[in-house]
């Protein structure tokens, strides 16, 4: 009986179930489309050659799926209360025939787990179908070729969303049932006839935190996203508070003008039926406030989201093409000469990094080779250079710009300067395809592509510091350093490498010798089968040579492109999964909460538009003013949020 019942109900109140259906059935795809990445074939293949940053990514997505289960959970607890509270008068029925709330319960039980399931299969066949042109996605973000279609459903994420959907349902089940229990029959009848006091709030107190509203949001604007040069983690942050702050004033002060606006134009208030249209839109948003300001916020939060993930997924690409023009580099660390202290390093010392690829076996993978040394002074060498001489008066710059984005230099006074000849620099900038320069005896130019770093050595150089390196006095061969690096790194972060004529290095010993060099090999699958093979080969070469321990006293290090490009497409893939699973999800969540709240409002408003049909109003103005309605609740967070972009590219 109770069954049949429900099943009635369902039918008759399709058009009520159809929006929270559908938001479940979308919740539930985004939520099996994610959990299904990691057993794409692109994925599995990208695991195979990076499996650290694969499982970073599998976790982080884990983490966010609790996180969108928790957002969903509570969506469907908002979109029960709707449906609750349209049927006020219904259960008022129940209750007056004499149904127990027990059985009250047990009918909204088994309808709210028709409803569940229904969309659960839904959700599924739909999250399985998009899946299938998620592969292409996910091919594009880690670079994978999988040019052999396979169908492929996720067990593992059917499991999971099946698990958490119906965890975050029980809850809606219980809540369902309290709030039954809870209900008495004399506000059930007279819950529809409740309406909102309409405030009117003195204009000119509305007007003047409006202009003050609008000022601290353009203010807000133009430090986050215009004056980005003096932009710190400090200035961020209360540029996002006085964001948020002036949104909500804005949306308190537009709610106390709207009426009165729309009054004093009596041409167009009396026109057909809009003072009936404007009262309402204004009675809506004097008791929205608070929650149109969060809807806004978030939508602002997921444009910036959005927009960034993708953004920082293209500089990241961009930098890795800028600072990986090689395919190799092998760098090893000279102890000779140092303190007694390290005096056990002193035989691998004697190893250059040619002798180590030729003992190796590996020096025929490699076309064009390079080798330069790299000299830097001892900490107890009279006169050392620093970074501090270089920089000059602009040291105290540096170190205020680096304090007020939340970074800390500790010790820039006493950081020794790495220096390089100019003919090992012009060699390894023909190899990277590169400009080549030439500076005389007494000259010397500055290499940094680090923030802050660069600007500094660049207003230094324009000043013509001089400084005495060994006895040799140099001034800059430029007005500016050159925003360039000698490593091998996925992002630009060299802070200073000092160039200089090959005559005022002769007779020093090197303390660092580096190796370049680009494989013979020329398809992307022979390069990534060399790529492995050399490294595991330096690898296993150096434990055999000075054993399984040697890590802890060798101080040499691989770089390859191909790692290095793993890692930046891992970390770009990770920022966009993130940036469009939560994107969806919110995007979701508030366009589901603004068209429930839209339902709601109109069921309460139900005897109002009757009344309007009484008194001969035509269903054409009703529908208008309805759409009116609509629109406005619609679109104003939305347009709040895009006047506060402030996403820096």
């Amino acid at each position: 009986m109770l069954f049949k019942l429900s099943v009635s109900n369902i039918r008759k109140s399709i058009k009520d179930y159809a929006v929270y259906f559908f938001t479940l059935v979308i919740g539930v795809s985004i939520f099996y489309l994610f959990n299904s990445v990691e057993e794409q074939k692109a994925f599995i293949q990208f695991l195979s050659h990076a499996p650290e940053v694969g499982n970073v990514i599998k976790t982080l997505l884990k983490s966010m799926s609790a996180f969108v289960s928790v957002v969903l959970g509570l969506l469907i607890i908002y979109a029960s209360r709707f449906l609750m509270k349209k049927r006020n008068k219904e259960f008022a029925i129940y209750l007056v025939l004499g149904m127990s709330k027990r059985k009250i319960s047990a009918i909204l039980l088994v309808e709210t787990l028709l409803i569940g399931i229904g969309s659960l299969f839904a959700g599924l066949a739909i999250g399985i179908g998009l899946s299938q042109f998620m592969s292409a996605l996910v091919s594009d973000l880690f670079e994978a070729d999988v040019s052999s279609y396979e169908f492929i459903i996720s067990t593992k994420a059917v499991r999971h969303t099946v698990i958490n959907f119906g965890i975050a349902y029980l809850v809606v089940m219980l809540f369902n049932s309290m709030m039954i229990s809870r209900c008495r029959l004399l506000d059930l009848l007279q819950a529809g006839k409740k309406s909102e006091k309409l405030k009117i709030k003195n204009p000119w107190l509305c007007i003047a935190i409006f202009i003050a509203a609008v000022c601290g949001l353009a203010y807000a604007y133009y430090t986050a996203a215009i004056n980005q040069r003096d932009l710190t983690n400090k200035k961020l942050l209360l540029s996002i508070a006085l964001g948020g702050i002036c949104t909500l004033l804005v949306f308190w002060s537009i709610s106390g003008l709207m009426l009165k606006l729309f009054m004093s134009v009596k041409k167009v208030y009396f026109k057909d039926l809009n003072s009936f249209t404007f009262r309402q839109i204004s009675s809506k948003v004097n008791t929205t406030v608070l929650s149109m300001t969060i809807i806004s916020l978030i939508l602002f939060l997921t444009i910036c989201t959005l927009s960034t993930c993708f953004a920082f997924r293209s500089a990241l690409n961009k930098e890795f093409r800028e600072c990986c023009p090689a395919d190799f580099q092998l760098t090893m660390m000279n102890y000779e000469g140092l303190s007694e202290d390290n005096q056990h390093k002193e035989e691998y010392a004697k190893e250059t990094p040619e002798e180590l690829i030729e003992k190796a076996g590996i020096a025929d993978v490699f076309d064009d080779t390079v080798s330069i040394d790299v000299f830097l002074q001892d900490k107890k060498t009279e006169g050392r250079t620093t970074v501090a001489d270089l920089l000059g008066d602009h040291l105290s710059e540096v170190i205020k710009a680096h304090e007020d984005h939340g970074a800390f230099i500790d010790g820039i006074d006493n950081i020794g300067v790495r220096t390089l000849k100019i003919s090992d620099y012009n060699a390894l900038m023909e190899l990277f395809g590169k400009e080549t320069e030439s500076i005389s005896p007494d000259e010397y130019f500055i290499l940094s592509d680090a923030q802050f770093f660069s600007d500094g050595f660049s207003k230094a150089a324009a000043d013509g510091i001089t400084i005495n390196y060994s006895g040799h006095e140099l001034h800059p061969a430029f007005g500016k350093a050159l925003y360039n690096s000698i490593e091998m790194t996925a992002t630009h972060e060299t802070v200073c490498v000092m160039v200089v004529d090959d005559s005022v290095l002769e007779g020093e010993i090197p303390k660092q010798r580096s190796f370049y060099g680009n494989y013979k090999a020329a398809g992307k699958d022979e390069k990534r089968s060399t790529d492995t093979e050399v490294v595991k080969t330096i690898l296993q070469w150096q434990e055999d040579t000075y054993g399984p321990e040697s890590y802890s006293y060798v101080f040499s290090y691989v770089t390859t492109r191909l790692a290095i490009a793993d890692m930046c497409i891992g970390i770009g893939a990770m920022i966009i999964f993130v940036g469009l699973y939560l994107g969806l999800t919110f995007i979701i969540t508030c366009a589901a909460i603004i068209a429930l709240k839209q339902l709601s409002d109109c069921t309460d408003s139900y005897e109002r538009y009757e009344m309007l049909r009484r008194i001969g109003a035509e269903e054409k103005s009703i529908s208008k003013s309805l759409f009116i309605q609509t629109a406005v609740f619609f679109f104003l967070p939305l347009s709040s949020s895009h006047h506060r972009i402030c996403c820096p590219p």
